[in-house]
């Protein structure tokens, strides 16, 4: 079996032992400390690749990336002692550790495990010609009015289906006074700004790459940092937004403002399910109503899912005369707990993280399972075109 053995540094030093002992069993190494051509070697279905990196890159990053890009890839990181993290290396998706002083018995087990792994996985490579995929599910969280909630549930949401164990992002849909990133209490060095100037339409460039990891484990992809820069986002960058985001996520979240516009419908028509923010105020009700006909004319009303925001028992309208006025059923009630809503948005950490216990936790934890998610697609034997992270920036 012919093995293409790679070896990724940072710096100008041909790996000598480690290509002299892989010309004793007659495999040629080929080294690498550029990115652009190190895209180039991983490209074959059987690869072995070394990777010692000491200044421009993280190890333990860059092994997620090409990991993710490039599952068929076997990857040894090359580590000092001190930071040899086997458990840590397999989370990012390597398969072994070398250390940098290795002993030459240490180099021949590691060369023996990968060629033996790459033995085996040929002869198990799958003959099926097409398998099912899952997609992420799309949810946009909107309402008529500011200040209902929608924010707030968004970013709560979004713990919830990630400690279900899902892969999930948000979208900051209000793109000149988006708050998501203040709901995390991050400020994201790279936006949706940001990747429509240099990544939209560039297949080395991914989605990923200009969004912001927080507690949570949730990736955002935060709204413009300046109001005016939304001008150049249209409803078409929203659209490649969303389907790239579907192929690397279980469940995106998009935080909606209560205006509408091109973007905005174009998030609500690609979205398999619409939370309708309401509240139990006879002004927003009737914004409600109104909301509700305009998703009607578009035939969109059959996505809707209302939510009830600060709801009390015997307070204000009675449930069934709020579905009543709005003629349709109530999905969800959410309790009034300002304490608990206002104490996370002034710490910047959603109360699905700090207090899920509360009855305001209980009923977003509820939706939440409550999702349906099984929803897929075919997916032929057509291999689809990968997409380069944060490598080579």
């Amino acid at each position: 079996m012919n093995i293409n053995w790679v070896y990724f540094s940072d710096s100008y030093t041909f790996p000598e032992g480690v290509s002299t002992f892989l010309e004793k069993q007659e495999y040629t190494l080929i080294f690498v400390n550029q990115i652009e051509k190190l895209r180039q070697a991983l490209e074959s279905q059987i690869t072995v690749l070394f990777i010692n990196v000491q200044s421009q890159y993280d190890v333990y990053e860059l092994s997620q990336e090409i990991s993710v890009l490039y599952p068929q890839v076997y990857i040894i990181l090359m580590v000092p002692e001190e930071m040899e993290n086997l458990k840590k290396a397999m989370q990012v998706g390597a398969s072994d550790t070398l250390r940098t002083n290795y002993r030459i018995e240490d180099l021949a087990e590691t060369v023996a495990h990968a060629k033996k792994f790459m033995q085996h996985r040929a002869k198990m490579e799958p003959s099926v010609a097409s398998l099912r995929k899952d997609i992420g599910r799309v949810i946009a969280v909107s309402g008529p009015k500011g200040g209902i909630g929608r924010t707030v549930l968004t970013v709560n949401l979004a713990v919830a289906y990630a400690r279900m164990g899902k892969k999930v992002a948000v979208i900051d849909g209000n793109l000149q006074f988006g708050e998501i990133s203040i709901f995390y209490n991050v400020k994201p060095k790279r936006t949706i700004y940001e990747w429509v100037k240099e990544g939209y339409g560039q297949d080395h460039y991914s989605l990923r790459q200009y969004m912001t990891v927080v507690d949570g484990d949730i990736s955002v992809l935060a709204a413009p940092t300046r109001p005016e820069f939304f001008e150049g986002i249209t409803e078409l960058h929203m659209k490649a937004a969303i389907e790239e985001a579907r192929e690397l996520f279980d469940i995106i979240l998009i935080d909606l403002p209560a205006y509408l516009s091109d973007i905005h419908l174009r998030s609500l028509n690609m979205a398999d399910e619409i939370l309708l923010m309401t509240g139990n105020d006879l002004s927003v009700l009737r914004l409600t109503k109104l909301y509700l006909e305009t998703l009607e004319a578009i035939q969109l009303k059959d996505k809707v899912k209302l939510v009830l925001n600060r709801y009390v028992k015997g307070q204000g309208l009675e449930l069934n005369r709020i579905e009543e006025i709005l003629e349709s059923k109530v999905y969800q009630t959410l309790p009034e707990q300002v304490n608990v809503a206002v104490s996370s948005i002034k710490a910047g950490q959603p109360f699905m993280l700090s207090n899920s216990r509360s009855h305001l936790g209980k009923a977003v934890w509820q939706m939440a399972e409550n999702s349906n998610f099984q929803k897929t697609v075919e997916v032929s034997g057509k291999k689809k075109e990968k997409k380069w992270y944060q490598l080579g920036k």
